[in-house]
């Protein structure tokens, strides 16, 4: 019916949306969409024994945890606009490494790969999965867009905000974007910086790019930091990379590239990996900073997903299994500047994983469902689009999956179902989410 009536679905601005389709019709489009297959054995009690699995599992991996002052850190998030090395994509070459300090970090550091479930756009599904740790792979197809479509219906997620006495957001562009200025506010940040709000100092552009530079966006980012005394958490969503990729955006481009691909589509490349490189010194400018503060600062930072710029076999639906992997995977990092508990070995994560890896990397203590997650990460460490990823970064079928990590996928999607279209048994109980 809706397909009838000319409907094309723009979750990413509800306000097009209705002007567009009009109220009605796009109330009928949002009332049609379901959350969750409901687990068949779902009750009070069994979501019960597995909430008290959990707090064992937790208290457990606590034994081994000493501290408990992750509110007195300054605890990062960036995602960064379609970050991806090139360089990964099959037949793809470049004259140069466009973001050497980016390998170098991540060299010295907690990172590896991030398995990502979209490909050229899906911003708001891996931020999503990064704040609140629940998966996409879990969710009924028909739900595009958790934060249009999931986040208005439900009294409360678990969101790594409740961990921060102090949380505020950025993101160089308009706060209706995926309705994030509603999202945000119910998540618990304090203050969302954006362009249309007007409370964002530093707005310098590229050359004739149309969007926000990174080194912008970091420079409000320590502005931040800088103005609350203690911790706090910082979700900076970044814009400089946004498509689209048009010759001549750049004055310069010190970077060709050789692939067998369109002409149209390398002249994109070459445009999108001048861009990735002036985000690699703007980053590296920005730790640089990062590592002279007193403070206690940790940075979780990984691409969303790659632009969608490449032509030909690769993403024309007779790729093979690795080349589509590697559309789907991005760069990621988790640095503090400051002696940690350590340096994780895991290569490829899902987004709905930084927040128990953060926690490991921290010696931070963890609440049962962060234990859940840690499990998760330790078993399936990347799910998405129905399909698994193994550490080695290539996909692994389901039946293939160990009895223990079945189990542990089953187990969290109990719970996802019960926080999202379930009862909510688990968020009764505030020691389920909440940190020790």
């Amino acid at each position: 019916m809706l397909t009838i009536a000319g409907y094309t679905a723009h979750p990413e601005n509800l306000g097009h949306y209705a002007q567009a389709y009009g109220p009605a019709l796009i109330f009928t489009s949002t009332e049609t969409v379901k959350t969750m297959d409901k687990p068949s054995h779902y009750s009070q009690a069994t979501v019960k024994r597995v909430t008290k699995k959990y707090q064992r599992l937790a208290d457990q991996i606590n034994r081994t945890r000493h501290h408990n002052d992750l509110k007195k850190q300054t605890v990062i998030y960036i995602l960064s606009e379609s970050f991806a090395n090139p360089d990964r994509v099959p037949s793809v070459r470049l004259s140069s490494n466009p973001i050497p300090y980016t390998d170098e970090i991540m060299k010295q550091n907690t990172s590896g790969l991030m398995y990502s479930p979209g490909y050229g756009g899906g911003t708001a599904n891996i931020e999503f999965e990064a704040l609140t740790g629940l998966s996409m792979n879990n969710f009924d197809p028909s739900l595009v867009t958790p934060y249009v479509f999931l986040v208005p219906r439900v009294n409360h997620l678990p969101v790594v905000t409740d961990l921060f006495a102090h949380k505020n957001a950025i993101h160089p562009y308009e706060s209706s974007t995926y309705d994030r200025a509603k999202v945000f506010k119910k998540f618990g940040f304090q203050t969302f910086y954006t362009l249309d709000h007007h409370n964002i100092q530093y707005t310098k552009k590229i050359d004739k790019s149309r969007y926000v530079s990174d080194q912008s966006a970091y420079d409000q980012t320590l502005k931040q930091i800088q103005s609350v005394k203690g911790g706090q958490f910082i979700q900076l969503s970044t814009m400089q990379n946004h498509m689209p990729y048009t010759k001549g955006t750049y004055a310069q481009n010190n970077y060709t590239v050789s692939a067998n691909l369109s002409q149209n589509s390398i002249n994109q490349i070459e445009s999108y990996t001048q861009g990735i490189h002036y985000s690699d010194q703007a980053l590296k400018n920005f730790v640089a900073k990062i590592s002279k503060m007193k403070q206690h600062v940790t940075i979780v930072s990984y691409g969303d997903h790659l632009p969608g710029i490449y032509s030909g076999a690769a993403v024309s639906g007779k790729n093979t299994a690795s080349a589509d992997a590697k559309l789907h995977q991005t760069d990621y990092f988790i640095y503090s500047n400051f002696k940690t508990h350590g340096v994780s070995n895991t290569k490829v994560v899902s987004p709905n994983m930084f927040t128990p890896m953060l926690l490991e990397q921290l010696n931070e203590k963890v609440s049962p469902y962060y234990a859940l997650l840690t499990e998760v990460q330790k078993s399936v460490p990347a799910a998405e689009r129905n399909k698994f990823m193994g550490a080695n970064g290539r996909y692994i079928s389901k039946n293939k999956l160990s009895k223990r990590a079945k189990k542990t996928l089953s187990d969290y999607k109990m719970i996802q179902y019960d926080i999202t279209a379930g009862k909510q048994y688990t968020l009764k109980h505030k020691k389920f989410v909440t940190l020790p």
